[in-house]
This record gives C-alpha cells, sequence and structure tokens, in this order.
C-alpha cells in the first residue's frame, strides 16, 4: 500500500506577515506574527494560556478573521478564502465527532459533502483506519470508543482529506498522562509517514520538544524565540523562554556581578559562585549590576572531593523528590528556593545541607529589567 499523501506539487508552505488580531475596543491578542512554516515541517507553537497560540492557529484555518496583515498558504495568499477552500484539515481538543454516525461515516462524512465517489470514499478511509490501528473499530460509534481511540478517529477524519497542511489544536489535553506519550508517538510517526506539513498547538513543553521540528514559543501574543527543540533549551533567547522550555524548569537567582581580581563572581547574598571565563567578556559590562542567573537543575550537582570551591554552594535540603535513579532535590540558600539533581548514591537527607556544585560554563545571565539574555 502505498502510505505517502503527497505528491511533490501538493506540499503545504504557510507563510505569515504581520498578522495581528484585534477585538472590540482595541484589545490585541496576536501582535505583528512573522511565520513561515515550509513544506513538510512540524512546528508547534507553544505557550502559557492567553498567549494567542489558538487564535494565531484558527487564522490559519480561517476560523478567525485576521485583523492585519497576510497568510498564505502554498504560494496563494488566504485572507479571504473560506476554511473550506484552504485545503487544511484541523484535529481539536475535544474530537468533534458525530456520536450518532458510525467510526467509517465519521471519517468519510466531509468526503461525501464534497461530493467524492463512493468507491475513492471507501479505499481512502480503510487506508487512513489501517494507518492509525482503528480498522477494527469502523462499525463503532464514539461512545463505544476509548479517549485514545476518539483521537485517532479524529486524526483519521483529517488524513482522509489528504490536505496540504494539518492544524492540530491541543489534541491531546484530554487524555491521561500515557495515552498522551503513546499519542504524541504517534502522531510523530505520521508526519513521517505522510511527509505532510504540520502546525502543532500545546502549553505542554514536553509535546513541543519531543514532537516539533521548530518550536514558535509565544508570550502575551508575541513570538518571543523560533528555533529548534534543542537550541531553544540550550540558548534561549530571553529569561521567559529559558524558565518556559525544560522539565523542571531553569531555577533562577536575583543578584549583583561583583569583580574580584581576574574574575567575575555573581554574588546572590547568601551565596558567590565564579562566572565561565568565556563568559567574561559579555558579564564585563553589567559588573556592579543586578542581573538574574539562571542554571537548570540538571547542570547542579552533589559537590566531589576537590570540587572548585568558587562554584560551589551549600543549602539546606527542604524536599526530596525520588525520580528511579535519580532524584530532585528542593534546596533553600536561605535566601532563594532552587532544585538540583542527585544520584542514588548521594548522602541526602531531609533537613541536611547539600554541598552543592554549578556546572558554571552551561549557565545563564539575564538583564534584570525585561529578561534579556545577556550571555
Amino acid at each position: 500500500m502505498n502510505t505517502s499523501y503527497k505528491d511533490g506539487e501538493d506540499m503545504g508552505k504557510v507563510t505569515l506577515e504581520h498578522v495581528y488580531k484585534k477585538y472590540p475596543g482595541g484589545f490585541t491578542v496576536v501582535h505583528d506574527v512573522n511565520l513561515e512554516i515550509d513544506d513538510k515541517e512540524f512546528v508547534v507553537l507553544v505557550g502559557p494560556s492567553g498567549c494567542g497560540k489558538s487564535t494565531t492557529l484558527r487564522m490559519i484555518a480561517g476560523l478567525e478573521e485576521i485583523s492585519e496583515g497576510k497568510i498564505s498558504i502554498d504560494g496563494k495568499v488566504v485572507n479571504d478564502v473560506p476554511p473550506k477552500d484552504r485545503d487544511i484539515a484541523m484535529v481539536f481538543q475535544n474530537y468533534a465527532l458525530y456520536p450518532h454516525m458510525t467510526v467509517y461515516n465519521n471519517m468519510a462524512y466531509g468526503l461525501k459533502m464534497r461530493g467524492y465517489p463512493r468507491a475513492e470514499i471507501d479505499q481512502r478511509v480503510r487506508e487512513a483506519a489501517e494507518i492509525l490501528g482503528i480498522t477494527a473499530y469502523l462499525d463503532r460509534k464514539p461512545k463505544a470508543l476509548s479517549g485514545g481511540q476518539r483521537q485517532r478517529v479524529a486524526v483519521g477524519r483529517a488524513i482522509v482529506r489528504k490536505p496540504k497542511v494539518f492544524l492540530f489544536d491541543e489534541p491531546l489535553s484530554n487524555l491521561d498522562a500515557k495515552m498522551r506519550v503513546q499519542m504524541r508517538t504517534e502522531i510523530s510517526k505520521l508526519h513521517h509517514r505522510l511527509q505532510s506539513t504540520v502546525i502543532y498547538v500545546t502549553h505542554d513543553q514536553v509535546e513541543a520538544m519531543t514532537m516539533g521540528s521548530r518550536i514558535v514559543v509565544m508570550k502575551d501574543g508575541l513570538i518571543q524565540q523560533i528555533a529548534a527543540p534543542l537550541d531553544l533549551y540550550r540558548h534561549p533567547a530571553n529569561q521567559f523562554v529559558a524558565g518556559f522550555i525544560g522539565s523542571p524548569p531553569m531555577n533562577f537567582f536575583k543578584g549583583r556581578l561583583e569583580k574580584k581580581g581576574d574574575k567575575i563572581f555573581f554574588n546572590e547574598g547568601a551565596f558567590a559562585v565564579g562566572s565561565d571565563p568565556r563568559q567574561k567578556e559579555a558579564l564585563g559590562a553589567y559588573v556592579d549590576q543586578e542581573v538574574i542567573f539562571g542554571i537548570r537543575p540538571g547542570d547542579i550537582a552533589a559537590a566531589p572531593a576537590g570540587s572548585d570551591p568558587d562554584r560551589q554552594v551549600t543549602a539546606r535540603i527542604e524536599l526530596i523528590e525520588p525520580m528511579g535513579d535519580e532524584m530532585y532535590l528542593n534546596l533553600n540558600t536561605g535566601k532563594n528556593t532552587f532544585i538540583a539533581s542527585a544520584q542514588e548514591g548521594d548522602n541526602v537527607k531531609l533537613g541536611g545541607d547539600f554541598k552543592a556544585v554549578f556546572n558554571m560554563a552551561k549557565t545563564h545571565f539575564f538583564e534584570k529589567e525585561g529578561g534579556k539574555i545577556i550571555v
């Protein structure tokens, strides 16, 4: 069976140019979005609730009118094109299945409304059902299916359309944790199998990191950064992106930069650590100023004997979270709390002191006002 749903000329490229969404009274939910999504890309829009990601997706779909700007699909401006003529298929959070119809008829309905021949409808439905592993459920109605099976039907209804672009609006939010992991794996495999363009909206940064070839991080209707998952993780553009991407989230400390001899130290008040020599030039302009210091929990470990004292911090253990081979420690310096990682053999005791060593080569510094990255 040929499972590739695309021929070269049918690929979908999506471009947003200076797109705004404004509501009456001047309330703007999407600000000047510029985004180019290439053919076959899997792009994830991620951010907290109310950041404008779903509104952006709905404008691409034509379910929301744009206030300003231009949206193009496959080189054609679609601002005034109705949703049914945009050659897109959308999968929603709530499945949106017809309860009185069988799985087969739910998947076939859109094709019937477009006047496709019965034989072609049957071929498309059965091919999509085989890809998704739901052939055995074609005669069932949605009420006889689990949440994960219903979501597969919703995805299948989109697949049979063979659209240029698939749009997913938080499709896994109603599933339990185990099923979410399984479904995100299946959707990723599906993308590779169909070689389609996918735009996927989620508030879950783990979904974004594991599924997207590129991630668009949004906050308050503004794009904060567009990058590949590991680039976002390693090189965040600002404090918001650094704190949003990564689990557990990055630790942040407020403090001052001080110069001691030829080294620049970050002084939190309860501790001071020496910066990495490669950061010296960038940090030099901020000496004697307050900044935000960031370090991920995985870059803090138990200090081995002989480790550099300029990188050590002693803090009290307030909580121990066993995670199997490793554990996360909630620590308190007396001024700030933060999270560190520890190994099974480390000597840790609730209420006791933990001598940590910071991997200063993987730290981040941000401006206190606005959170712009320094280094």
